[in-house]
């Protein structure tokens, strides 16, 4: 299958198989949509005057958790059918944004906000037995995401100054930090050996590409719009990521090493937060 965009076309045949959850306000206030992974038939899961954004896939591709504001305008993580129905809030206390699914559908990361203190937490996914895990009075832990065999979590950080990209065992044991300079939302390669980021450490943010120990770190996008919210397809090299570079937010897909960009989304609003079905 060929699919072509702004003059660029090539073969997008592994993106054709699985879909895309997104949020955008392009009708007006942020909702969820979904979209098969070549960016065909856009369609929107949720329609109600709040907030919902974040969306996530279950490994097992039947529901997506995401956070809203729609009880009481605080931010809690809530999960869906794929088609929408079936709405269960998870969390209700505090605010709760960021959820991130265990592989083995058990468990949801999530990032809690307790008056300014902020941790990455996780619990079961019926909202039970909430655990803090990095625990820190003094920064910022959040946009937490598991390792591909869910023995480690991935997460931005400020513990020691600047927001870096930490990773630390799925207890809150092991803490490594894996990047300096200013850096966040990172994302596991389908294999575990590779992790994507976003960085502004060459002058705007980027899609950088490591490895998981935080070695060859190298720069995939080098564009002069902003790039940012990385997501690797679970089970392809692919990347969907957001970016301005064509005006206002869009959701594209690339491979791993930068090349061959689709344009997915091309909406008058602001489409973030692309998370991949598993094929």
């Amino acid at each position: 299958m060929q699919f072509g965009d702004n003059n660029e076309t090539f073969d997008v045949t592994c993106e054709a198989l699985g879909e895309i959850v997104f949020d955008s306000d392009r009708d007006g206030n942020r909702e969820i949509y979904i979209m098969p992974a070549d960016g065909s038939i856009q369609q929107r899961l949720t329609g109600d005057a709040a907030t919902d954004r974040m969306p996530v896939f279950s490994p097992d591709n039947s529901q997506i958790a995401f956070s809203s504001d729609r009880d009481g305008g605080t931010d809690d993580i809530w999960v869906m059918n794929k088609n929408g129905a079936g709405l269960v809030q998870l969390t209700s206390s505090w605010r709760n944004i960021e959820p991130a699914w265990s592989p083995d559908g058990t468990q949801i990361a999530f990032t809690r906000n307790r008056n300014d203190v902020i941790d990455v937490h996780v619990m079961n996914t019926d909202g039970s037995n909430v655990t803090n895990l990095t625990n820190s009075a003094s920064s910022r832990d959040d946009q937490a995401e598991w390792s591909p065999d869910g023995s480690k979590l991935v997460f931005r950080s400020n513990r020691d100054g600047g927001f870096g990209v930490w990773v630390m065992n799925s207890d809150g044991s092991g803490l490594l930090k894996l990047t300096n300079g200013t850096s966040g939302n990172p994302t596991w390669s389908p294999d575990g050996t590779k992790i994507a980021f976003v960085s502004d450490r060459s002058g705007n943010l980027d899609i950088w590409v490591m490895d998981a120990n935080g070695a060859n770190q190298v720069n995939v996008t080098m564009n002069p719009a902003q790039d940012g919210e990385p997501a690797w397809n679970p089970t392809s090299g692919r990347i969907t990521f957001s970016s301005d570079r064509d005006g206002n937010p869009d959701i594209y897909a690339m491979d791993a090493d930068g090349t061959n960009v689709v344009r997915l989304t091309n909406s008058a609003g602001n489409d973030l937060w692309p998370s991949w079905s598993r094929q």
